[in-house]
Order: C-alpha cells, then sequence, then structure tokens
C-alpha cells in the first residue's frame, strides 16, 4: 500500500519478491509456492501515478500480482478505482486474506499509513504483520 514519493520503496519490494518467487519456480529444489501480492497504490490523478505501465505489465506477466491503481481526483476519462487505496483494500479484503495470513508494507503519506492501520488493526491483523514508513 502507498502513494506519492511511497512508490520508489514499494516498487524495490515488489520486484524482490517477484524475482526471489521466480528464481524459486525455476529452481525445483525450492518448495515454496509463490505468495500473491496485492499492490494499492493512490494517487491524486492520473499524471500522478509513476509507473503504471510497468506494473501493468508485471501483472500480466505474473498471475500472482495485482495492481491496484487507486485516484482520489480522477478525471472524467479514468476508468479504474477512485477515492483512497485504503478503502479500495477494505473492499479487496476477502481477496487478501484468501490465502492465508498476509503481511503489509505501507509506505506514503501520514493519513494513508494511520487510515491503513487503523483497518488493519479492526481486521485483527496481527502488530507483527504490519512494517510502515511514514513520508511527510
Amino acid at each position: 500500500m502507498g502513494a506519492g514519493s511511497g512508490m520508489a520503496p514499494l516498487k524495490a519490494l515488489v520486484e524482490e519478491q517477484l524475482f526471489i518467487q521466480n528464481r524459486n519456480s525455476i529452481d525445483k529444489t525450492i518448495a515454496k509456492p509463490a505468495r500473491e501480492i496485492h499492490f494499492f497504490y493512490g494517487a491524486r490523478n492520473e499524471n500522478d501515478i509513476v509507473y503504471v505501465d510497468y506494473f501493468y505489465e508485471l501483472a500480466k506477466q505474473y498471475p500472482n500480482f495485482y495492481y491496484y491503481p487507486v485516484l482520489s481526483r480522477p478525471d472524467k476519462d479514468w476508468l479504474g478505482a477512485t477515492g483512497y487505496a485504503q478503502h479500495v483494500l477494505a473492499l479487496n479484503w476477502q481477496n487478501i486474506v484468501a490465502q492465508g495470513d498476509p503481511e503489509f508494507y505501507l509506505c506514503g503519506p501520514k493519513g494513508l499509513i494511520d487510515d491503513t492501520i487503523r483497518l488493519l488493526r479492526d481486521k485483527g491483523v496481527p502488530e507483527s504483520d504490519i512494517a510502515f514508513d511514514v513520508f511527510s
């Protein structure tokens, strides 16, 4: 979950996990199934979304990677999710927890982080499964 400049560290985490999972699928001695990765990214408008084509391409390439760009101030042509990323997370909660107990990595502005942590606590997610970095 991220927004704004929170993209940079989250992009690195996504790439690392997909690289590890891809390596594990090639090396048959590692019997570890690929975990689903759900990446929610909030921006004000379409011009504020960075790497959008890159993440859509990753979602095509990796069937366990899901990308959710969310705009809080979309223009009339935007066909994707609108509102705030943490609200779209809540709407997709059953998909997120379907494979077991997920871990959450949050990076972005204080409002996003505070709202998301509150949501995760309300859903019973243990503190040990939530990592975050607040950007002000």
